[in-house]
């Protein structure tokens, strides 16, 4: 079986947002590389049965699991970390991708929706981060570290994108600033955080925009194609393995103007 060259071997990574996405992307590349895998289940049981199953068929000697995990709710996000230490398993990788992104008119956003956003993925980061970093703490040092910490963040969050998505890009300019802010306080007890920023990216979602704001936005990136998903996990199992790189945000754009 054709692998990556990582090597994720007698490790276990946590996916959040793992069961569809790029989440899922990042789960079976991990499996590729020889890791074993905890996703968050997702609100349909058949579609966590067919995440996990396709992370089995990509490497049938790891462990692929699940549990259910609200990133947005301190109980469910505590819940899903003691749930994984209650199987005996020691985290040593989290790739964090769960978010949503609600495309509305500026001013056709509501409170509520405003509020939506920002706890799924604002909050959702501090929550995953935390409960995943108390964890770690009890773990052996490999290396430097003892547990390295991906936040899937967005170019978004950095340069803005269209209005529409102003609750987004703020919940990701703050994932940004985040990542900076907990790699000072995690690095006492040698836990490594990074974020990613992917740019566009082929996917499901990307896939609904109009073909005019398609051709507009390709316009805009140097090297004239967007992103597959399986280049922004290979990116993301990078981030998980590069020496001395501490509260990075690593912008995955294409190079785009």
């Amino acid at each position: 079986m054709a692998t990556a060259h990582f090597d994720f071997s007698n490790t276990w990574t946590v996916i959040t947002g793992g069961a569809s996405g790029i989440g899922l992307t990042c789960a079976l590349e991990v499996a590729k590389s020889g890791g074993n895998v905890i996703v968050s289940a997702s609100r349909k049981p058949e579609k966590t049965q067919a995440a996990l199953h396709q992370i089995q068929l990509i490497n049938p000697n790891v462990k692929a699991k699940a549990f259910p995990c609200e990133v947005g709710q301190e109980a469910s996000v505590a819940a899903f970390f003691q749930a994984i230490g209650q199987e005996g398993i020691a985290v040593d990788h989290v790739i964090h991708s769960a978010g949503i992104s609600p495309n509305t008119e500026f001013f056709d956003q509501t409170q509520a929706e405003w509020d939506q956003v920002q706890n799924t993925n604002a909050t959702g980061s501090f929550l995953v981060t935390k409960y995943a970093a108390l964890q770690m703490k009890n773990n052996p040092v490999r290396g430097d570290f003892r547990g390295r910490i991906v936040l899937v963040t967005s170019t978004n969050g950095i340069n803005s994108w269209d209005p529409v998505s102003a609750h987004y890009d703020a919940s990701k300019a703050a994932n940004n600033l985040f990542v900076r802010v907990a790699a000072e306080k995690l690095s006492e007890d040698q836990i490594c955080i990074n974020g990613l920023a992917p740019g566009w990216i082929n996917t499901d979602l990307n896939a609904t925009l109009p073909p005019d704001v398609r051709e507009k936005e390709s316009a805009k990136i140097w090297m004239k194609r967007w992103a597959e998903p399986d280049e922004m996990a290979r990116c993301a199992l990078h981030l998980l393995t590069m020496p001395y790189l501490m509260g990075q945000v690593v912008m995955a754009d294409g190079g785009y103007r």
